[in-house]
Order: C-alpha cells, then sequence, then structure tokens
C-alpha cells in the first residue's frame, strides 16, 4: 500500500500544475512530492525490516499522510463535491489493512476532518454533502470487511490450536518417546515448537551433573550439535531463574539475544532477545530448559504461545522419565541377574573347589611322596597347575558376580605397581620388556584387598601378553575431574588415584571393546572370558572403575581408578607358600566334613603331620558323640561350613558350649567369611577356604591356636 501511495502522489505531484488553477496548484504539487517521498521511504523501511505486529501504526500514518493532502486541498480549494472520490479512495486504502481498533479511530478522524472542513469553509448546501454520504456507505463496506477479517482470523486461529493439539498427539504417539536414548524424540519436540511456534530455531538444554549447569543436547537444525561452537556448549543458570522457571514454566523475552555462548549466563538480568524460556519440571525441580528463538521482534509471546510450548515441555519431562524408567529396569534386570548369577556361581564354586579340594589335596600328598620317580612330579606338577587354574577360574566368577570378599588394606598404589616386574608378576612377562612411570616420591594411597587388585593387574598383564605385545608400560597418576560411564557409576564423584597399564599389542576393534567386558565373552582363541570380567566385578567392589581405550594395531589402555585415602598406606608382605608342620606326639584334631572323599584328603594331609584325626560326618554324628570326647584333648577343630544336616556354625557353638577356648576352623567351598560374623561365634574361630594347600591349612591353624597357646603358657607359668 505504501508503494502504491508513492506512485499516487508521484502522479498527482505532475498533474496538479495542470488541472488545478492559481497559485496554490504549485503548493499541492510539493504536498504531493514530499507525500510521495514519505510513502516511499516508509516502504523501504518495511522491506528492510517488515513487523507485521506494527502494520497498524504504518497504515495509520499513511492514511494520516492522505488525510493531512485531503484537508490541504479543501482548504486551498474549496470545493468539496470534486474531491470526494479522492477522500473515499485514501481513506479506503489506509483502512482496508488496519485492524477494528484503527479503522475506527482513522474513521473518527477522518470525521473530524469533514467537521472542521465542512465549518471552514462554509459548507451549508446539503447539495455539497454527497460526498460524505458515499463516505458513510464506504465505511459500512469497510466495516463488514472488518467483521469478516475477523471471523478469518477466528478460524485462523482455531485452525491453529487444530494443528498444535494434533502436533502434541504426535509426540505422544512417537515410538521415540519410549527409547532408551532420549535424543530422538527431544529433537522431534524441538521440530514440532519451531513449525507451530514460528520460531527461527529451538534448542534443549539437560543439567549436568551440577543441576544449575546446562548442556545443549537437542536442536531442530540438522548438525547443530556436532559444530565446534556447540559441541561441549555449557549455559549456568541462577538458582532465582531456576525457581521462577519451576513456578511460572516458561518466562518470555522481547528481545534478540542470540545464542548463548560457551559461558554465558543465563539469569534474570541476561532475558534481552526474543526467546521463550520453557522449564521442563520433573518432581518439582527443574530437569531441563527449552529455547525458543524468532528472529524478529514483532511478534509477542501470546498466552497460547506459552501454553503450547508448556506441553511439549511436559513431553520432554514424560520422555526423560520414561528414559530414567528404562535405566531404572535395566539396573534391577542386571541386578536380578547378577544376583541369580551370583547365587550360581556360589553353588558351582561350592562344589567345585570340593571336587578341586580331592584332586589338589592328593596332587599334593603324591607330590610329598618319597617314591615318586621324576617323571611323576613333572606329571603332578602340571596336574596342580591346572588345578590351581581351575581354583582361580572359580574365584574370577565370585569376583564377577560379587561374592568375593575383601580384606582392606590402605596401600600405596605406586609401591604396588613398582612391585611388578620384580616380584609376583615375573615370570608372566618373560620377553616382554616393562617400562614403569612412577613416581616414588610420592604416594597414591588407596584403601583395597590387595591379593584381589593383583588380581586385576595379572589379567591386564595376561592379556597384554596374549595380544602379541613386546613392551608393557605401567604408570600411576590421580586425578580429581571424573569422565566416567554410566557403567562406572559405582565411582564416587571424588579425588581418585589411577593405575595404568598400556601396550603396544594387536588392540581391539571399536565393536569389540564394546563387549570386551561381558562375561565368557574373549577376543582371544583361548581364554575363559571372564577376566575383565571379574576384574570388573572387583573394580566395583572397591568403589571404583575400569575403563578401556584400544584401536587395531595401535594397542591397548586399561585404567584402574580407585578413590584416595586419607590413611597412612601399610607395608605390602606377601605370605610364603609355607608347609604344613609336624606336630607333637599324640596330638589330636576333630575333623567335621560330611563329603567322605574330602575328609579322606584333609586326615591324610594332618596324620602327615602325625596328629590323630577323629572325624564325624555330619552335625547329628557330632551331637551324638561329643559327650563321649574329650574337648580339652584337642589342638583345634576343623569343621566345615555346609554340612549335609546343619550348618558348621551350630556344630562350632555345641563345641565352644564344653570348651570356650577350643580353637576351631570353618571351611568352606565358597568364601563364607560371613559366618564369622555370627554373634555366637568369638575371636577363636578361623575361617579356610577350599581348596587349601598345605601351607593355607598351616597358616589356619597358627591363627586359631595362637591365643589358645598364649593362653596355655600363661597357665603353665602359673
Amino acid at each position: 500500500m505504501a508503494w502504491a501511495l508513492a506512485i499516487l502522489y508521484g502522479l498527482l505531484a505532475v498533474i496538479h500544475p495542470y488541472t488545478l488553477s492559481g497559485d496554490h496548484r504549485w503548493s499541492m504539487a510539493l504536498a504531493a512530492v514530499i507525500s510521495s517521498a514519505l510513502s516511499a521511504a516508509i516502504a523501504l523501511v518495511w522491506r528492510k525490516n517488515p513487523r507485521p505486529n506494527q502494520a497498524h501504526l504504518v497504515s495509520a500514518l499513511l492514511a494520516g499522510i492522505a488525510l493531512a493532502n485531503t484537508v490541504l486541498h479543501f482548504a486551498l480549494f474549496q470545493q468539496a463535491v470534486n474531491t470526494s472520490n479522492f477522500v473515499i479512495l485514501i481513506i479506503g486504502l489506509g483502512l482496508v489493512l488496519l485492524s477494528r481498533v484503527s479503522f475506527y479511530s482513522i474513521a473518527a478522524l477522518a470525521l473530524i476532518a469533514w467537521i472542521t472542513i465542512v465549518a471552514i469553509c462554509n459548507v451549508a448546501e446539503p447539495s455539497e454533502w454527497g460526498w460524505f454520504l458515499f463516505f458513510a456507505t464506504f465505511v459500512g463496506c469497510v466495516l463488514e470487511e472488518q467483521r469478516i477479517h475477523a471471523t478469518r482470523a477466528s478460524g485462523t486461529r482455531a485452525e491453529q490450536l487444530v494443528n498444535r493439539n494434533q502436533a502434541i498427539q504426535n509426540i505422544a504417539k512417537a515410538p521415540a518417546l519410549s527409547d532408551t536414548s532420549v535424543a530422538h524424540v527431544l529433537k522431534l519436540i524441538a521440530e514440532a515448537a519451531r513449525i507451530n511456534l514460528a520460531a527461527s530455531i529451538v534448542t534443549v538444554w539437560l543439567p549436568e551433573d551440577d543441576k544449575h549447569e546446562l548442556r545443549l543436547v537437542a536442536s531442530d537444525r540438522e548438525g547443530i550439535l556436532d559444530t565446534s561452537a556447540t559441541k561441549h556448549q555449557t549455559w549456568s543458570i541462577s538458582e532465582e531463574f531456576a525457581q521462577r522457571l519451576c513456578e511460572s514454566r516458561t518466562v518470555a523475552s522481547n528481545q534478540h539475544a542470540g545464542m548463548p555462548s560457551g559461558r554465558g549466563g543465563l539469569d534474570e538480568e541476561s532475558l534481552d532477545g526474543p526467546t521463550l524460556y520453557v522449564g521442563i519440571i520433573s518432581s518439582r525441580n527443574l530437569a531441563g530448559v527449552i529455547l525458543i528463538e524468532r528472529e524478529t521482534t514483532d511478534y509477542d509471546w501470546i498466552l497460547e504461545d506459552q501454553m503450547f510450548a508448556a506441553s511439549i515441555a511436559d513431553l520432554a519431562t514424560l520422555a526423560l522419565q520414561t528414559r530414567r524408567r528404562i535405566a531404572l529396569e535395566g539396573q534391577a534386570r542386571q541386578a536380578e541377574h547378577l544376583e541369580s548369577l551370583g547365587v550360581l556361581a556360589g553353588g558351582v564354586a561350592h562344589d567345585f573347589n570340593n571336587l578341586l579340594m580331592i584332586i589338589l589335596g592328593n596332587i599334593e600328598l603324591m607330590q610329598g611322596s618319597q617314591t615318586a620317580s621324576s617323571e611323576t612330579q613333572a606329571r603332578l606338577e602340571s596336574m596342580m597347575e591346572a588345578g590351581t587354574r581351575a581354583r582361580d577360574l572359580a574365584q574370577q566368577m565370585l569376583a564377577y558376580a560379587g561374592r568375593a570378599r575383601r580384606e582392606t588394606r590402605t596401600i600405596d598404589l605406586a609401591a604396588l605397581g613398582a612391585e611388578i616386574d620384580r616380584d609376583w608378576a615375573r615370570d608372566l612377562l618373560i620377553g616382554i620388556k616393562v617400562t614403569f612411570d612412577i613416581d616414588q616420591s610420592k604416594v597414591f594411597a588407596v584403601e583395597v584387598d590387595p591379593t584381589q587388585i593383583r588380581q586385576v593387574i595379572l589379567n591386564l598383564l595376561t592379556n597384554a601378553r596374549d595380544a602379541g605385545a613386546s613392551l608393557i608400560t605401567i604408570s600411576v597418576g590421580s586425578e580429581s575431574a571424573l569422565n566416567v560411564s554410566e557403567r562406572d557409576s559405582t565411582l564416587e564423584k571424588s579425588r581418585h588415584h589411577w593405575l595404568e597399564v598400556r601396550d603396544n599389542g594387536t588392540g581391539i576393534s571399536a565393536n569389540e571393546i564394546e563387549r570386551i567386558f561381558e562375561p565368557y565373552y574373549t577376543t582371544r582363541d583361548t581364554g575363559s572370558g571372564l577376566g575383565l570380567a571379574a576384574s570388573l566385578g572387583i573394580m566395583r567392589a572397591h568403589r571404583g572403575a575400569l575403563n578401556a581405550k584400544s584401536k587395531l594395531e595401535q594397542g591397548s589402555q586399561f585404567r584402574m581408578l580407585l578413590p584416595c585415602s586419607s590413611k597412612l598406606p601399610e607395608t605390602i608382605l606377601t605370605q610364603a607358600p609355607g608347609l604344613l608342620k609336624n606336630a607333637p606326639e599324640n596330638t589330636k584334631v576333630l575333623l567335621i566334613e560330611d563329603e567322605a572323599l574330602i575328609a579322606e584328603v584333609t586326615i591324610a594331609m594332618l596324620q602327615q603331620t602325625g596328629r590323630q584325626v577323629q572325624w564325624m560326618d555330619s552335625l547329628a554324628a557330632c551331637e551324638r558323640d561329643l559327650p563321649s570326647i574329650d574337648l580339652y584333648a584337642l589342638e583345634f577343630a576343623l569343621i566345615d561350613v555346609t554340612l549335609g544336616d546343619g550348618s558348621g556354625v551350630d556344630a562350632a557353638t555345641l563345641l565352644h558350649k564344653r570348651r570356650p577356648d577350643l580353637p576351631v576352623i570353618l571351611m568352606s567351598g565358597y568364601d563364607a567369611r560371613n559366618v564369622l560374623e555370627d554373634h555366637r561365634l568369638d575371636e577363636s574361630v578361623e575361617f579356610l577356604s577350599k581348596p587349601f594347600s598345605h601351607g593355607a591349612l598351616q597358616a589356619s591353624i597358627d591363627k586359631a591356636t595362637k591365643g589358645f597357646l598364649s593362653d596355655t603358657l600363661i597357665d603353665h607359668a602359673e
């Protein structure tokens, strides 16, 4: 309309000097030139920066230009009849595009202008008022047009509401809403917001570990998350603004703010853009923010916009809660799986270790025989090695299921790493160059079970050796910033120490590295596939984590993460294998074991030392024969925890009722040290895991009889 008005007044500037008479024709020509220039300027500004929400003001300005020219025309040429068509044309052009409020304002202004002209120009004859009657007819037509326009606008608004409702239903029915990954449904939500709210860009921000630190996770634009400017973008919000979003759900600003900077603050004072901030609320807490931005500042955020934005934010909340529910269900299934595996591993390990006790015990007895030839000894050694590996496999099953009991001590991780080459892993690393990147001047104190941590390191070294590594680097360090996966969520968010094993072996492909911690999955032709699974179980039991990085033909890197300890480290001591010592003549021992073959092997071990063994095969036999036994003549009692008709703890309790200071050793095919926590037992009770060697049995005997021997010496001295 502005261009039309500019062209019209341009033509009038040329026509007026020829159609009008008198000196005032040049004044009207000049007014037409000015009006044409103003209309053209308005058109150019509007084209460069259109502002639809201010269209009524522009139309009013153009109508004012037309009315000003009309008034000037009447003032200079007092002939109302001659200008009636021009008045109708100009006011009509100005009013057709106006809102209802603006129309009434311009109509009133036109009426006032007409009354003023009639009064000034003394237009008294009704015959000269015909132009006003025609104007009144035109006003009626414009009013009808405005009614039609309002009806169409109402229909458009209803259609818009239907479209928005359909968009919400489509997202609610989308399969992506129940995906384990929330990124896809958040992208759908962003796209729906952009389309239905006439937005230029929509982004979704979710909190980091700190609930007031937001991270960009989804957008309606393709590739925006992959750009260097937004890949690691975070956004800090104030607690006051977060509370405001929780209360009002939406906060609108009317000026363009643009994308936030990586260190930009999102607080109430920074609301300087045409952005609608929509809170994603979960359990009355801020779970995220949706930013809906517009390039132009001409559209205000009306109530319907904010209600729609709040509705899609509710869908985002539902998606997040669904993902959390799926994650919790997965964790529950994993926990049930681990629990069932733990029960299975405990049962299998118990029976397996009982069988190994028979095998390894007899092998050890045969190795002690003086009549065995060198060839027989070699075969026995091979059998012993295989049995030991089988025993370690059972222990790895227990470690993976979290059923292995830990005896924690505070040690220096650097000292443990330094022992690898010169002590317990020397034979494993023959032919492999080992370098150490360990600062011996620093102390890396961790509270762990040294035996289990050694097992983890041995598993890592074994994998490096089997991968064909010719160089292994052991390094120890400390960090405060953590970046762990959900698999390692047990790792405390605090300062930690780490020990890393890095090799130059064949490496692991990207597809395989995602599965290397699964039980019974292996990338090698040989191996049980339980080494890394058991190692991960051990690290989790220590509130730590085990991370892996590897590429084909570029070696592998495994890092053990352990929480720091504030205690002073203890000296790491390794237990020598030892032998079963001979006992004084006529030393008596009580054995309660329901497995005859195990009892036979154990009796043979003890008889080799000169001890006399009385065997009972059940709890009932113990209750029956106990009155006939002189308990004070016994050196100790060796009792199986799991008897066919009861518990070894019950048997130990019966013995202690008759002799409270009797040393008792409880033994079991699985790690059942927790039985020592029974309130019926005292400190004179020790635990021995099956299968056990001569040295392990002697160590338990020494621990169990230490207090007894001390009391005996005191009594003898008195």
